[in-house]
């Protein structure tokens, strides 16, 4: 699900940015000479704000007291899963 949720930002958003959706492919792009500075500073002032907005809205909706982990936005292995076969899950998903 989240792949696909990568590949239609990507897809939905190519034409106005060039699909920049990470801040490290702006960077790269800029470093490279591939893309003016400013429009990377833009790029990247775009993507944090973005990414604060959606922050934002997460914690409108789901308040942490409601958060069945307890760590809204916070990634924690289950003790019953153990450490081993989530980094062997990660692995293998990556």
């Amino acid at each position: 699900a989240f792949g696909m949720g990568i590949l239609v930002l990507a897809y939905s958003v190519t034409h106005l940015s060039g699909g920049h959706i990470n801040g490290a492919v702006t960077l790269s792009l800029v470093l490279g000479g591939n893309l003016p500075w400013h429009q990377g500073l833009v790029h990247v002032v775009a993507q944090l704000l973005g990414s604060l907005l959606g922050a934002v809205i997460l914690a409108a909706l789901f308040p942490c007291d409601l958060d069945a982990t307890g760590n809204l936005a916070a990634n924690i292995i289950n003790p019953s899963f153990g450490v081993g076969r989530a980094l062997v899950a990660e692995i293998a998903a990556t």
